[in-house]
């Protein structure tokens, strides 16, 4: 088994923005003196559940031919052992499948029709992963009409016309049919000092069928050791595969940068690439120390500990 750090730290929990209503869930988990494997996954399930994060699990946002396509890993930095599924289209929680194919398969990666047998082999159920808001959105897509969407859909108008255009999805869509990103990073540490990272995510909206980012890519989205810490990834997951970028700022501080350090330094490799496409990282060390950095903008992520009554914002670096 790896072991943690010397010292013992406060067990806690930190997330992405799409985390913050959920991150009691994982907090009661941790003073009842429960593991962070576990609040870890009952936090990002309750995400995963959320029909209102049009990102994540049920009502993911689809792929160019309007199916949903979940990805999900999570990774025990006290074994390094990970389970990760990708192109799971009809169940809702796939963090919970990847958590079974770590436990109870001699596996890692699962993906598409073998990752659903598999879940249904361990009594999960399927569902339709469709809602109406990821309806309206892909028919605005279909019909050309992005910039008639309604107020509900204000936040995410001008990005998306951008991004149909620079990734020229609409040719992309003709040809197969005859940036949106958007992902859940949780990362805990409880009281044995074991530290748990997980991620979920329905992808970049109009994705290729079958495209799969870092979020389920153990070293590129997510990467765990207790003797060192926890990080997770979200955007461009191309960017991220390409440098392994959980893995990157792991191997960073295990070479004495801090974890802001590391955080800004793996977004410094990712500027250098000099490619389109966003990535922010989230990161916590095995002191309890935390932060992220982002190349798209200065970035905000939440942080409870077991005496904590809210959860706490906390900012990152623009790099």
């Amino acid at each position: 088994m790896i072991k943690g750090g010397i010292m013992r730290v406060k067990p806690m929990i930190i997330g992405t923005r799409n985390a913050r209503e959920m991150l009691h869930i994982g907090v009661e988990i941790l003073r009842d003196g429960g593991s962070a494997l576990d609040a870890v996954e009952a936090t990002v399930r309750a995400v995963e559940d959320n029909p209102l994060d049009f990102t994540v699990g049920y009502g993911g946002l689809p792929n160019l031919l309007g199916e949903t396509e979940l990805d999900a890993s999570i990774m025990d930095g006290r074994t390094l052992r990970a389970g990760a599924v990708a192109a799971v289209k009809h169940f809702k929680n796939p963090i919970s499948i990847a958590r079974k194919v770590m436990e109870e398969s001699p596996h890692v990666l699962l993906v598409g029709e073998g990752a659903e047998l598999f879940a249904e082999s361990m009594g999960f159920k399927r569902c339709d992963l469709r809602t109406d808001h990821n309806r309206k959105f892909y028919e605005a897509f279909v019909k050309d009409k992005i910039p008639e969407l309604g107020d509900e859909f204000a936040r995410w108008r001008n990005y998306l016309m951008e991004y149909i255009r620079n990734y020229r999805l609409r040719e992309w869509y003709e040809r197969l049919s005859m940036e949106h990103h958007g992902t859940v990073n949780v990362i805990a540490i409880d009281s044995r000092g074991d530290i748990c990272t997980g991620v979920s995510t329905s992808g970049l909206f109009l994705k290729l069928p079958g495209r799969v980012g870092d979020s389920p890519i153990i070293g590129a989205g997510n990467y765990a050791d207790n003797r060192v810490g926890g990080a997770a990834c979200t955007g461009r997951g191309e960017l991220t595969i390409r440098l392994s970028t959980a893995r990157s700022i792991i191997a960073y501080m295990k070479a004495g940068m801090s974890v802001a350090e590391a955080c800004m330094q793996a977004i410094r490799d990712v500027n250098a690439l000099e490619e389109t496409g966003g990535v922010s990282c989230l990161a916590m060390d095995n002191r309890g120390n935390t932060y992220a950095a982002s190349n798209r903008r200065t970035p905000i992520y939440y942080y409870m500990d077991v005496d904590s009554e809210a959860p706490e914002e906390r900012k990152g670096s623009l790099v």
